[in-house]
């Protein structure tokens, strides 16, 4: 979807058009669920706080203000919710560690995808673990939601400057992993 588009969605939903409220939902919900799950592992809290985005939106649609990024605004307001129902900072940590750590896929993954994309994700896995909490963060931002450093920055409410260093450290990090797996062989 175009920026200009984007505009005009959200313009119609301000507006009060049901049905460009319903695309927004149908678009961007799935998304906001894999997010929220790796913010938080509840998957109920994480259903919950969607709910409560979707209907605060509605409900408030007339006082938001526009925005070209329908998907950025929404990741910025899951993610408050998000950490304001978190019972503690912990669990909000949590939730990137269980994210990155299922390294058993299930039988049927393993029959379909084979023992090398098993190790695949073995090693992504491993990987990630050596990451902080806010590394993973960046990274599925960066990488996974392919979101600009600005937008990163404004997201997680650091400087751009930041943003760029702390992608890097990550992938440092990262790199230094498959050096030391290169040299365990």
């Amino acid at each position: 979807m175009s920026d200009d588009s984007e505009a005009e969605l959200w313009l119609k939903f301000r507006e009060g058009s049901e049905d460009a409220y319903a695309s927004i939902y149908e678009k961007f919900a799935p998304v906001l669920f894999t997010y929220g799950y790796r913010l938080s592992p509840d998957e109920d809290l994480v259903k919950d706080c969607i709910q409560d985005l979707f209907v605060n939106l509605w409900l408030s649609r007339r006082k938001l203000s526009a925005t070209d990024s329908i998907k950025f605004y929404l990741f910025r307001s899951l993610r408050r919710e998000i950490f304001h129902k978190s019972n503690s900072q912990k669990q909000w940590q949590h939730g990137f560690t269980e994210a990155f750590s299922d390294t058993e896929p299930s039988f049927e993954d393993q029959w379909i995808k084979g023992e090398e994309e098993q190790g695949r994700s073995a090693a992504l896995t491993k990987m990630f673990s050596h990451l902080s909490v806010r590394q993973r963060e960046i990274i599925f931002f960066r990488f996974f939601e392919d979101m600009s450093f600005d937008e990163i920055s404004r997201l997680m409410e650091i400087t751009p400057r930041a943003a760029y260093k702390l992608v890097y450290r990550a992938l440092d990090a990262i790199r230094d992993s498959l050096d030391l797996r290169s040299i365990k062989k």
